[in-house]
C-alpha cells in the first residue's frame, strides 16, 4: 500500500480529528497553533499526528493510526517524519504527554522519562500540559539537535 504524509488540509483535519476521537485522544484544544499532519493512502486518512511550536520546543500532539492500519511501521513514519520537520524549523526538543504509548516512544522512538517539573515553561504553559492530559500522564522528552 502506497502511503505519503503531508501536512493535513481543511477536509483531512476534520479526518484527523475523527480519528483521534476514535482514538479516544483529546481533541478540544486542536486549533489552527497545533499543525497537523495525516498520512494518508489512496483517499482515507490512515494516521495522524501535530506538533505545537513553542520558541525552541516543541509538543508532539496525538499521534494515532487507524486501528485497521496498526502494526505496520505508521506510527514510526509519522512521528519521524514530524520529528524531520521539527528539525527544519528549529526545534531542538520534542516533548508529549502520553497514558497509553510509553512503550512505544520509549523503546521505538527514544524517547526518555522526564519529570515535569524539568519540562521548559513554554510547554508546561500549553493547553495540553495545563490541562488536558493529568497529571499522571508521562511526560517524555528527545533532543533532536
Amino acid at each position: 500500500m502506497e502511503t505519503f504524509f503531508t501536512e493535513a488540509s481543511d477536509k483531512q483535519r476534520k479526518q484527523a480529528i475523527l480519528l483521534l476521537e476514535q482514538a479516544q485522544l483529546p481533541t478540544k484544544d486542536i486549533d489552527e497553533s497545533v499543525k497537523l499532519f495525516v498520512l494518508q493512502s489512496e483517499q482515507e486518512v490512515i494516521g495522524t499526528g501535530g506538533l505545537e511550536q513553542m520558541n525552541d520546543y516543541g509538543l508532539l500532539r496525538s499521534v494515532s493510526v487507524k486501528e485497521s492500519e496498526k502494526g505496520r511501521g505508521f506510527g514510526q513514519k509519522i512521528t519521524q517524519s514530524i520529528e524531520n520537520y521539527a528539525k527544519l524549523i528549529g526545534i531542538k526538543e520534542l516533548y508529549l504527554l502520553t497514558n497509553t504509548a510509553k512503550d512505544f516512544f520509549d523503546k521505538k522512538e527514544n524517547y526518555e522519562v522526564v519529570n515535569r517539573d524539568l519540562v521548559p515553561k513554554e510547554i508546561q504553559e500549553s493547553t495540553q500540559f495545563a490541562g488536558i492530559c493529568p497529571s499522571s500522564a508521562t511526560v517524555m522528552r528527545k533532543k533532536l539537535v
